[in-house]
């Protein structure tokens, strides 16, 4: 399944831009919402970072049918018919927990519409990117700090450290009923699967802090 993963990878086409990368720590999120996917939890979910989107900035609906939009805006999504691999559909249900509900419906026809013409391009890639950031010290810092209300200019340090010294700007913070939940990072460049996230980083524009404190959740 490797190989086969990786040359879709390198078959993926340079990508420029300005991007979002929306990542949630899924333990809170489950503290704020009460989703399908929060009934049944993953181990995965409970110690790694999670995949919301990869959004092109500026750029929704890219030659979406009328039904379709009309679908996802009515949050209709199931309904929405959006092809995927087998390889890819076994890693969204692990990098994904919306997949249950049909999140990635929703992001293909809202934002990777807007990114490339083939689904499984668009979320390989957010997910090579997801996956950088679960082996980076980020991570490791969230699973030291699980059950902690934490400043979130320590996260942004925390970013200082792994990547360079100004990276941490290029987060935003979202939190829900007290709990850290998302974070948004910003990021611009060409995004292929060895791209370094410190370079996609380097070349991205400070955002605002979003809320200045949160809960990590267990």
């Amino acid at each position: 399944m490797k190989k086969f993963l990786l040359s879709l990878l390198l078959s993926a086409t340079l990508f420029a831009g300005e991007y979002i990368l929306a990542i949630n720590w899924y333990p809170s999120v489950c503290k704020t919402q009460n989703y399908r996917a929060c009934k049944k939890m993953l181990p995965f979910w409970k110690t790694n970072f999670t995949l919301h989107g990869l959004w092109p900035k500026g750029k929704h609906y890219c030659n979406v049918s009328p039904r379709n939009k009309i679908l996802d805006k009515k949050g209709y999504w199931q309904e929405i018919k959006v092809d995927i691999s087998p390889v890819l559909a076994e890693l969204l249900i692990e990098y994904m927990p919306g997949y249950v509900s049909g999140l990635h419906k929703h992001e293909w026809v809202k934002h990777g519409s807007c990114y490339s013409k083939k689904p499984d391009i668009y979320f390989l890639d957010a997910i090579s990117l997801v996956s950088q950031l679960n082996q980076s010290p980020i991570k490791q810092f969230f699973l030291q700090n699980r059950g902690k209300r934490v400043a979130t200019w320590k996260i942004r340090k925390e970013f200082d450290k792994a990547f360079f010294k100004g990276a941490g700007k290029r987060v935003k913070f979202i939190c829900k009923k007290g709990y850290l939940t998302e974070m948004r990072i910003n990021l611009k460049g060409k995004i292929a699967p060895k791209t370094p996230l410190a370079a996609l980083l380097e070349k991205a524009k400070n955002t605002a802090r979003g809320c200045k404190r949160g809960m990590i959740a267990r």
